[in-house]
């Protein structure tokens, strides 16, 4: 193997690794802009033991894209929001799905502000069992909804801690 091909390998083995570096920096950068985001997640679910996670669904101030920017589970931070995110968030319409597993359920709905402004979407999981009722769920996620909404004075509030 020349040392031309060796390089051209090696280039070709590090670029995924270094992408992935590059996008997993930028994700936390923006993750930790989004501290006073996380810091409501962790708060609700710490009043709510039963939630088994909560996802803010957000357009970050300067950015285009909607994305995860505070999750109980950290495996979601930073995920591009998906259309039923976006089309919750555009229409205030909720979404309530029983999982594929039969044992949790998810709500998603819209995110207000205290003024009641959309300023994106809120997945609430929850526990799941047959003969729950949706409605119930719903019910129960729109209560956290609205008291999330409560401690949200507007979308940049979301990015910057109180001075």
């Amino acid at each position: 193997m020349t040392a031309r091909s060796t390089r051209r390998l090696v280039q070709t083995m590090l670029l995924p690794v270094m992408l992935c570096a590059a996008a997993h920096h930028a994700d936390a950068q923006t993750n930790a802009k989004a501290a006073p985001a996380q810091a409501l997640v962790d708060e609700v679910v710490a009043e709510n033991p039963e939630l088994l996670d909560v996802l803010l669904h957000v357009t970050p101030p300067g950015e285009s894209r909607n994305i995860v920017i505070a999750a109980h589970l950290p495996k979601d931070l930073g995920e591009v929001s998906g259309e039923d995110d976006l089309g919750v968030a555009r229409t205030g319409k909720p979404l309530v799905e029983v999982q594929k597993d039969g044992v949790r359920i998810g709500v998603l709905l819209q995110l207000r502000d205290a003024q009641h402004r959309p300023i994106g979407a809120v997945g609430i999981m929850s526990r799941w069992k047959q003969g729950d009722s949706q409605k119930a769920a719903l019910a129960r996620a729109i209560d956290i909804r609205d008291l999330m909404a409560q401690r949200i004075t507007a979308l940049p509030a979301l990015f910057t801690a109180p001075r």
